[in-house]
Protein backbone atom coordinates (compact mmCIF):
# COMPACT_ATOMS: atom_id res chain seq x y z
CA UNK A 1 0.00 0.00 0.00
CA UNK A 2 2.86 2.36 0.84
CA UNK A 3 4.40 1.82 -2.61
CA UNK A 4 0.99 2.49 -4.21
CA UNK A 5 0.65 5.82 -2.38
CA UNK A 6 4.14 6.87 -3.48
CA UNK A 7 3.31 5.99 -7.08
CA UNK A 8 0.09 8.04 -6.87
CA UNK A 9 1.96 11.06 -5.50
CA UNK A 10 4.51 10.88 -8.32
CA UNK A 11 1.75 10.48 -10.89
CA UNK A 12 -0.14 13.47 -9.51
CA UNK A 13 2.98 15.62 -9.83
CA UNK A 14 3.51 14.46 -13.42
CA UNK A 15 -0.10 15.27 -14.35
CA UNK A 16 0.20 18.75 -12.84
CA UNK A 17 3.46 19.36 -14.73
CA UNK A 18 1.92 18.15 -17.99
CA UNK A 19 -1.07 20.46 -17.56
CA UNK A 20 1.21 23.50 -17.26
CA UNK A 21 3.30 22.73 -20.33
CA UNK A 22 2.74 24.84 -23.45
CA UNK A 23 0.80 23.17 -26.25
CA UNK A 24 1.64 25.60 -29.07
CA UNK A 25 4.31 28.21 -29.71
CA UNK A 26 5.44 30.54 -32.51
CA UNK A 27 7.97 33.36 -32.91
CA UNK A 28 8.72 35.65 -35.87
CA UNK A 29 11.53 38.21 -35.81
CA UNK A 30 13.50 40.31 -38.25
CA UNK A 31 16.15 42.98 -37.94
CA UNK A 32 16.99 45.10 -40.98
CA UNK A 33 20.25 47.00 -40.48
CA UNK A 34 22.54 49.21 -42.55
CA UNK A 35 19.60 50.24 -44.73
CA UNK A 36 20.79 52.93 -47.13
CA UNK A 37 18.73 54.48 -49.94
CA UNK A 38 20.78 56.30 -52.60
CA UNK A 39 19.10 58.60 -55.11
CA UNK A 40 20.38 60.16 -58.31
CA UNK A 41 20.86 63.91 -58.55
CA UNK A 42 17.45 64.57 -60.08
CA UNK A 43 15.48 63.13 -57.14
CA UNK A 44 14.12 65.39 -54.40
CA UNK A 45 12.99 63.81 -51.13
CA UNK A 46 9.92 65.21 -49.41
CA UNK A 47 8.01 64.41 -46.21
CA UNK A 48 8.06 60.97 -44.58
CA UNK A 49 5.35 59.39 -42.45
CA UNK A 50 6.56 56.53 -40.23
CA UNK A 51 4.45 53.81 -38.65
CA UNK A 52 5.52 51.41 -35.90
CA UNK A 53 2.89 49.13 -34.36
CA UNK A 54 2.47 46.09 -32.10
CA UNK A 55 -0.61 43.95 -31.36
CA UNK A 56 -1.08 40.99 -29.01
CA UNK A 57 -4.12 38.78 -28.35
CA UNK A 58 -4.95 35.85 -26.08
CA UNK A 59 -8.23 33.87 -25.97
CA UNK A 60 -11.63 35.44 -25.24
CA UNK A 61 -10.92 38.65 -27.14
CA UNK A 62 -8.21 39.81 -24.77
CA UNK A 63 -6.15 42.12 -27.03
CA UNK A 64 -3.69 44.99 -26.66
CA UNK A 65 -2.66 47.40 -29.44
CA UNK A 66 0.25 49.84 -29.27
CA UNK A 67 1.92 52.38 -31.55
CA UNK A 68 0.58 53.35 -34.96
CA UNK A 69 0.97 56.14 -37.48
CA UNK A 70 3.56 58.69 -36.40
CA UNK A 71 5.44 56.28 -34.11
CA UNK A 72 9.04 55.28 -34.79
CA UNK A 73 9.20 53.15 -31.63
CA UNK A 74 6.04 51.32 -30.72
CA UNK A 75 5.60 50.47 -27.04
CA UNK A 76 5.50 46.71 -26.55
CA UNK A 77 2.10 45.01 -26.61
CA UNK A 78 2.17 42.26 -24.02
CA UNK A 79 -0.31 39.95 -22.30
CA UNK A 80 0.63 37.24 -19.83
CA UNK A 81 4.31 38.19 -19.76
CA UNK A 82 4.70 41.21 -17.52
CA UNK A 83 8.49 40.98 -17.47
CA UNK A 84 9.13 41.79 -21.14
CA UNK A 85 11.42 44.82 -21.54
CA UNK A 86 10.62 47.21 -24.42
CA UNK A 87 13.05 46.93 -27.37
CA UNK A 88 14.79 43.88 -25.88
CA UNK A 89 13.25 41.50 -28.48
CA UNK A 90 13.85 38.68 -26.01
CA UNK A 91 12.11 35.30 -26.09
CA UNK A 92 10.10 33.70 -23.28
CA UNK A 93 9.75 30.27 -24.90
CA UNK A 94 8.99 27.48 -22.46
CA UNK A 95 7.96 29.72 -19.56
CA UNK A 96 4.88 28.58 -17.59
CA UNK A 97 1.51 29.77 -18.83
CA UNK A 98 0.10 31.43 -21.93
CA UNK A 99 1.33 34.77 -23.25
CA UNK A 100 1.40 36.99 -26.34
CA UNK A 101 3.88 39.80 -26.98
CA UNK A 102 4.94 42.04 -29.89
CA UNK A 103 7.36 44.94 -30.32
CA UNK A 104 8.75 47.17 -33.11
CA UNK A 105 11.08 50.13 -33.63
CA UNK A 106 12.87 52.19 -36.29
CA UNK A 107 16.29 53.66 -35.49
CA UNK A 108 18.53 56.05 -37.43
CA UNK A 109 22.12 54.92 -36.90
CA UNK A 110 25.70 55.63 -37.81
CA UNK A 111 27.16 52.16 -38.27
CA UNK A 112 29.86 51.33 -40.81
CA UNK A 113 29.90 54.49 -42.89
CA UNK A 114 27.12 56.77 -44.03
CA UNK A 115 24.10 57.19 -41.74
CA UNK A 116 21.78 54.23 -42.10
CA UNK A 117 18.52 52.90 -40.70
CA UNK A 118 17.78 49.90 -38.52
CA UNK A 119 14.27 48.49 -38.20
CA UNK A 120 13.31 45.66 -35.85
CA UNK A 121 10.04 43.89 -35.13
CA UNK A 122 8.98 40.63 -33.54
CA UNK A 123 5.90 38.71 -32.48
CA UNK A 124 5.76 35.73 -30.11
CA UNK A 125 2.94 33.73 -28.53
CA UNK A 126 2.52 30.60 -26.45
CA UNK A 127 -0.65 28.75 -25.43
CA UNK A 128 -1.40 26.27 -22.67
CA UNK A 129 -4.61 24.36 -23.35
CA UNK A 130 -7.36 25.08 -25.87
CA UNK A 131 -7.88 28.39 -27.60
CA UNK A 132 -6.34 30.84 -30.06
CA UNK A 133 -3.68 33.51 -29.75
CA UNK A 134 -1.97 35.95 -32.10
CA UNK A 135 0.66 38.66 -32.20
CA UNK A 136 1.82 41.03 -34.91
CA UNK A 137 4.31 43.86 -35.21
CA UNK A 138 5.85 45.90 -37.96
CA UNK A 139 7.37 49.09 -39.29
CA UNK A 140 6.63 51.06 -42.42
CA UNK A 141 7.31 54.42 -44.00
CA UNK A 142 5.80 56.44 -46.82
CA UNK A 143 8.10 59.05 -48.41
CA UNK A 144 7.16 61.55 -51.10
CA UNK A 145 9.63 61.90 -53.98
CA UNK A 146 9.83 64.05 -57.06
CA UNK A 147 12.03 63.40 -60.07
CA UNK A 148 13.23 65.51 -62.94
CA UNK A 149 14.21 63.51 -65.99
CA UNK A 150 18.00 63.51 -66.33
CA UNK A 151 20.06 62.82 -69.38
CA UNK A 152 20.07 59.16 -70.38
CA UNK A 153 17.78 56.61 -68.76
CA UNK A 154 16.20 58.83 -66.09
CA UNK A 155 16.46 59.10 -62.31
CA UNK A 156 16.99 56.04 -60.14
CA UNK A 157 16.84 54.89 -56.51
CA UNK A 158 19.16 52.23 -55.11
CA UNK A 159 18.69 50.22 -51.92
CA UNK A 160 21.02 48.06 -49.85
CA UNK A 161 20.69 46.51 -46.41
CA UNK A 162 21.45 43.50 -44.21
CA UNK A 163 18.89 41.34 -42.41
CA UNK A 164 18.73 38.88 -39.54
CA UNK A 165 15.41 36.96 -39.68
CA UNK A 166 14.28 34.17 -37.35
CA UNK A 167 11.17 31.97 -37.34
CA UNK A 168 10.22 29.13 -35.02
CA UNK A 169 6.98 27.21 -34.49
CA UNK A 170 5.97 23.98 -32.77
CA UNK A 171 3.14 21.98 -31.24
CA UNK A 172 3.29 19.66 -28.24
CA UNK A 173 2.39 15.97 -28.49
CA UNK A 174 -0.95 16.68 -26.81
CA UNK A 175 -2.09 19.13 -29.53
CA UNK A 176 -4.44 17.40 -31.97
CA UNK A 177 -5.94 18.40 -35.34
CA UNK A 178 -6.81 21.10 -36.30
CA UNK A 179 -4.13 22.64 -34.04
CA UNK A 180 -1.50 24.77 -35.74
CA UNK A 181 1.27 27.23 -34.92
CA UNK A 182 2.24 29.66 -37.67
CA UNK A 183 4.98 32.30 -37.77
CA UNK A 184 5.53 34.58 -40.78
CA UNK A 185 7.81 37.42 -41.87
CA UNK A 186 7.45 39.85 -44.79
CA UNK A 187 9.44 42.74 -46.27
CA UNK A 188 8.48 44.88 -49.27
CA UNK A 189 9.69 47.99 -51.12
CA UNK A 190 7.20 49.73 -53.43
CA UNK A 191 7.42 52.84 -55.57
CA UNK A 192 4.04 54.23 -56.68
CA UNK A 193 3.53 57.01 -59.22
CA UNK A 194 1.00 59.85 -58.99
CA UNK A 195 -1.60 57.76 -60.86
CA UNK A 196 -1.45 54.94 -58.30
CA UNK A 197 0.59 52.60 -60.49
CA UNK A 198 3.27 50.43 -58.86
CA UNK A 199 6.39 51.09 -60.92
CA UNK A 200 8.82 49.26 -58.63
CA UNK A 201 8.26 46.31 -56.29
CA UNK A 202 10.93 44.41 -54.39
CA UNK A 203 10.15 41.55 -52.02
CA UNK A 204 13.36 39.56 -51.40
CA UNK A 205 12.78 35.83 -51.90
CA UNK A 206 16.29 34.36 -51.82
CA UNK A 207 16.79 34.36 -55.60
CA UNK A 208 18.49 37.37 -57.22
CA UNK A 209 16.60 38.88 -60.15
CA UNK A 210 13.03 38.85 -61.36
CA UNK A 211 11.71 41.96 -59.60
CA UNK A 212 9.25 44.53 -60.99
CA UNK A 213 10.67 47.77 -62.40
CA UNK A 214 14.29 47.31 -61.42
CA UNK A 215 17.38 45.14 -61.09
CA UNK A 216 18.13 43.03 -58.03
CA UNK A 217 21.85 42.44 -57.54
CA UNK A 218 21.92 40.64 -54.15
CA UNK A 219 19.30 38.51 -52.39
CA UNK A 220 20.88 36.38 -49.66
CA UNK A 221 17.71 34.54 -48.54
CA UNK A 222 13.97 35.00 -48.49
CA UNK A 223 12.47 37.63 -46.22
CA UNK A 224 8.92 36.69 -47.20
CA UNK A 225 8.11 33.27 -45.79
CA UNK A 226 6.24 31.36 -43.09
CA UNK A 227 6.49 28.15 -41.07
CA UNK A 228 3.36 26.32 -39.93
CA UNK A 229 3.47 23.44 -37.46
CA UNK A 230 0.47 21.09 -37.59
CA UNK A 231 -0.39 17.92 -35.71
CA UNK A 232 1.08 15.77 -38.49
CA UNK A 233 4.27 17.85 -38.57
CA UNK A 234 4.59 19.37 -35.07
CA UNK A 235 8.18 20.59 -35.36
CA UNK A 236 9.97 22.44 -33.99
CA UNK A 237 10.28 24.15 -37.38
CA UNK A 238 13.06 26.75 -37.58
CA UNK A 239 14.19 29.31 -40.18
CA UNK A 240 17.43 31.00 -39.07
CA UNK A 241 19.79 31.86 -41.96
CA UNK A 242 23.24 33.11 -40.94
CA UNK A 243 24.95 33.86 -44.27
CA UNK A 244 24.46 37.64 -44.09
CA UNK A 245 27.44 39.50 -42.61
CA UNK A 246 26.06 42.65 -40.98
CA UNK A 247 27.91 45.75 -42.05
CA UNK A 248 28.93 44.46 -45.48
CA UNK A 249 30.03 47.19 -47.88
CA UNK A 250 27.50 46.35 -50.59
CA UNK A 251 24.69 44.86 -48.47
CA UNK A 252 23.43 41.28 -48.44
CA UNK A 253 20.36 42.64 -50.23
CA UNK A 254 20.57 45.28 -52.97
CA UNK A 255 18.47 46.54 -55.87
CA UNK A 256 18.11 49.56 -58.16
CA UNK A 257 15.00 50.91 -59.86
CA UNK A 258 14.76 51.36 -63.59
CA UNK A 259 15.03 54.93 -64.87
CA UNK A 260 12.08 56.99 -63.67
CA UNK A 261 10.18 59.52 -65.69
CA UNK A 262 9.80 63.02 -64.27
CA UNK A 263 6.95 63.22 -61.77
CA UNK A 264 5.80 62.60 -58.21
CA UNK A 265 6.19 59.24 -56.45
CA UNK A 266 5.58 57.65 -53.07
CA UNK A 267 8.15 55.23 -51.71
CA UNK A 268 6.67 52.66 -49.31
CA UNK A 269 8.87 50.41 -47.17
CA UNK A 270 7.22 47.86 -44.91
CA UNK A 271 8.17 44.88 -42.74
CA UNK A 272 5.73 42.76 -40.75
CA UNK A 273 6.05 39.83 -38.34
CA UNK A 274 3.02 37.73 -37.44
CA UNK A 275 2.25 34.63 -35.36
CA UNK A 276 -1.01 32.75 -34.95
CA UNK A 277 -1.85 29.82 -32.67
CA UNK A 278 -4.78 27.45 -32.55
CA UNK A 279 -4.65 24.72 -29.92
CA UNK A 280 -7.00 21.76 -29.60
CA UNK A 281 -5.62 19.67 -26.78
CA UNK A 282 -6.39 16.03 -26.10
CA UNK A 283 -8.22 15.57 -22.79
CA UNK A 284 -5.93 14.56 -19.93
CA UNK A 285 -7.53 12.33 -17.27
CA UNK A 286 -7.97 14.04 -13.93
CA UNK A 287 -5.78 12.84 -11.03
CA UNK A 288 -8.95 11.45 -9.38
CA UNK A 289 -9.36 9.11 -12.37
CA UNK A 290 -5.90 7.71 -11.81
CA UNK A 291 -6.61 7.35 -8.09
CA UNK A 292 -9.72 5.30 -8.78
CA UNK A 293 -7.89 3.15 -11.32
CA UNK A 294 -5.01 2.39 -8.99
CA UNK A 295 -7.37 1.77 -6.07
CA UNK A 296 -9.20 -0.78 -8.18
CA UNK A 297 -5.97 -2.44 -9.27
CA UNK A 298 -4.78 -2.57 -5.65
CA UNK A 299 -8.05 -4.20 -4.55
CA UNK A 300 -7.83 -6.78 -7.33
CA UNK A 301 -4.26 -7.56 -6.32
CA UNK A 302 -5.26 -8.03 -2.71
CA UNK A 303 -8.09 -10.39 -3.70
CA UNK A 304 -5.73 -12.38 -5.91
CA UNK A 305 -3.23 -12.77 -3.07
CA UNK A 306 -5.92 -13.97 -0.63
CA UNK A 307 -7.43 -16.51 -3.06
CA UNK A 308 -6.59 -20.00 -1.74
CA UNK A 309 -4.31 -22.06 -3.88
CA UNK A 310 -5.37 -25.56 -4.95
Amino acid sequence: MKKTLVALAVLGACVATSAARADSYARAYNEVSNLVVTVSSGVSIGATVDTSFANACLPNGNCVSKGGVGFTDSPAAQIGWAGYVNNSYASNEGAPGSYSVADASIDAQQLTGSPSTRARSFAEAQLVGNGTASASAGNSSATLLSTTLTAGAGDTLSFRFDANPYIKSWLSSSATAPSQAEAAISLNFNLIDSHGNVVFNWAPDGVAGGILGGTETADAYTLNTALTAVSGNPGPLIFAPTSCAAGSATGCFSATTNGLAAGLYTLNLSMHENVGLQSVVAAVPEPSTYLMMFAGMTLLGAIARRKPRK
